[in-house]
C-alpha cells in the first residue's frame, strides 16, 4: 500500500508497484511548480530545497530529480516556508496562477507576481486591481479614474532577487576546471574557469576562489601562494579553497600548505574532492564572510 498525491490534492492509496516512483515524480513536479511561481530560478531549485530542509545539496537535488522520495513533513515545510498550504502545493492546476507584473511604489516600478481574480467594475477605492498596459500587467489601487477593464488582484508577491555568487576556478588541467565549473553552476553559482594564475591578478569581481595549489607553467611548478597573497591584499574575508592531489607525490609541501591555511584563512581539500562537500563548505563560508 502506498499513498500518493491525487490530482485534486488528496492523498489516495494504490497497490501498484510503480506507485512510489509516480508519487516521487509528482511531489518533485509540485515542488518545482511552487518554486517557479515564487520567482526562484531553476538553477537555485536544489539549493533552495536543501537550505529549507537542512539537507545537503546532493540530497536536495536527488529529491528534485526523483532519485529520492519526499516525506509529507518535507512537503509541508517547503509549502509553509513560502506561505502556502499543502493543498496549494499539491494542486497542480494552480501551478501557473501567478503572472509577472509590476507595481509602482514611491515612484519606482517594482517587479512582482500576482494572482489574477475576475474582471471587476466598481470596487472600493484602494482595492488592488491589475490592468494590462502595453502588453504587461500593472498593479494599482482602484480609484474613480481606474482603467477598465481591470482584474481583481487576489495575491501579490514581491521578493528580492538574489544575485548569483561568482566563483573563480583555477586549475592547469582544463578538464578538471570545467568539471568543477559544471558542479558549481548546478549548485546555483556563477563559476568561471582559469588555467593561468596571472589572469586572476587584480580581479575584483569574484566572491570566492577555488585554486589548485600546484600550477605547472613553462615546464615549472608554481604554488598558488603568491596569488593568494594578492587576493587577500584586496579582500581579507572572501572564501578561498585550496585543492591539491600532490602531497603524496612530494610535489606539494604539506608544511607550506598548512602555514598558508593558518595565515590566510584558507580551506583545504585533497583531490579528487567531493563536489557536494566542497560546495557546502563554500556556501557555509559565504554566510560568515
Amino acid at each position: 500500500m502506498m499513498s500518493k498525491i491525487g490530482k485534486k490534492g488528496q492523498f489516495v492509496t494504490e497497490n501498484r508497484a510503480d506507485s512510489l516512483s509516480e508519487e516521487t515524480a509528482l511531489a518533485a513536479q509540485c515542488i518545482a511548480a511552487l518554486l517557479s511561481r515564487h520567482g526562484i530560478p531553476k538553477y537555485r531549485f536544489a539549493v533552495t530545497v536543501s537550505e529549507i530542509l537542512g539537507l545537503s545539496y546532493s540530497a536536495g537535488n536527488r529529491r528534485l530529480t526523483t532519485a529520492a522520495s519526499w516525506t509529507l513533513e518535507e512537503l509541508k515545510s517547503i509549502a509553509e516556508h513560502f506561505g502556502e498550504t499543502l493543498q496549494e502545493l499539491v494542486t497542480l492546476e494552480n501551478a501557473d496562477a501567478l503572472v509577472e507584473a509590476s507595481v509602482v511604489i514611491n515612484n519606482h516600478i517594482v517587479p512582482c507576481r500576482i494572482r489574477l481574480g475576475g474582471l471587476v467594475g466598481q470596487v472600493p477605492a484602494g482595492t488592488l486591481i491589475a490592468a494590462e498596459i502595453d502588453g504587461s500587467w500593472r498593479v494599482m489601487p482602484a480609484d474613480a479614474r481606474s482603467i477598465i477593464p481591470a482584474h481583481a488582484v487576489t495575491r501579490l508577491l514581491i521578493e528580492p532577487t538574489a544575485s548569483r555568487r561568482r566563483v573563480a576556478i583555477l586549475d592547469d588541467h582544463t578538464d578538471t576546471a570545467q568539471t568543477i565549473v559544471q558542479f558549481m553552476e548546478a549548485a546555483g553559482l556563477d563559476a568561471v574557469a582559469f588555467n593561468d594564475p596571472q589572469a586572476l591578478y587584480d580581479q575584483t569581481d569574484f566572491d570566492a576562489y577555488v585554486l589548485d595549489w600546484i600550477i605547472e607553467k613553462n615546464a615549472r611548478r608554481h604554488t598558488a601562494l603568491e596569488l593568494v597573497e594578492n587576493i587577500r591584499a584586496r579582500n581579507a574575508l572572501c572564501p578561498i579553497i585550496i585543492l591539491t592531489g600532490q602531497i603524496r607525490t612530494g610535489n606539494a609541501d604539506e608544511e607550506n600548505i598548512a602555514a598558508a591555511l593558518a595565515q590566510h584563512n584558507l580551506k583545504f581539500f585533497t583531490k579528487p574532492a567531493s563536489m557536494p562537500i566542497l560546495i557546502a563548505a563554500l556556501n557555509a563560508s559565504f554566510k560568515t564572510a
